[in-house]
């Protein structure tokens, strides 16, 4: 496969406008473009990487981590409560033959909040999007990455919050350049970007 044949998909929305739904079907369409209806592979290209961690995350984040779940399909195979985000995703891109094959990260902004912890953390987390961002431009199966997008909301009273939206719309800015096909979802409604 060419990496023309497994695009790089960024993929940005609202809490709850749906972004998740269309990053998994457009994962599952890569898939039957990629491989058909083939049932003769032997390894499974579909991989669901999971960035909220159960130990950082209140009740409420538990359960909407937990309907994801419910929804999404069995076909994933799912990485969750890594230590290093780009050391499993390096692991699963060794495991796809001819690297063919379609990682699909949601989300971005949790994974955000795992190293941004302080003020202090701003520029650490800002090379790491850079980073991150770089190392997944040049691997070459198919990469859909899933981001909140938190730029519309009021300008917060806290530092934090303040810094953390900035780097959060960095980083979208990163992941957007970077694909090849970038969509804001609203109300479920994919809108193309790029």
């Amino acid at each position: 496969m060419s990496m023309k044949n497994q695009p790089k998909i960024f993929i940005t929305g609202g809490i709850s406008s749906g972004k998740s739904n269309y990053a998994e079907e457009q994962a599952l369409l890569g898939y039957k473009t990629l491989f058909g209806d083939s049932r003769e592979l032997n390894y499974n290209p579909l991989h669901f990487i999971a960035t909220a961690k159960f130990n950082d995350i209140d009740e409420e984040m538990i359960l909407k981590v937990k309907e994801h779940k419910k929804k999404r399909s069995a076909i994933f195979v799912v990485h969750e409560n890594f230590n290093d985000i780009q050391t499993e995703i390096d692991i699963v891109y060794k495991y796809f033959k001819n690297k063919t094959g379609i990682i699909l990260i949601d989300s971005l902004t949790l994974w955000l909040s795992s190293i941004f912890k302080n003020i202090s953390d701003f520029d650490f987390a800002y090379e790491s999007i850079l980073k991150l961002s770089k190392y997944l431009k040049e691997i070459q199966c198919s990469v859909i990455t899933v981001a909140d997008s938190l730029g519309f909301n009021m300008v917060q009273a806290d530092v934090y919050l303040r810094k953390f939206i900035e780097l959060n719309g960095l980083m979208e800015q990163e992941f957007s350049a970077m694909s090849d096909k970038a969509y804001c979802v609203i109300a479920g409604n994919p809108i193309p970007l790029k």
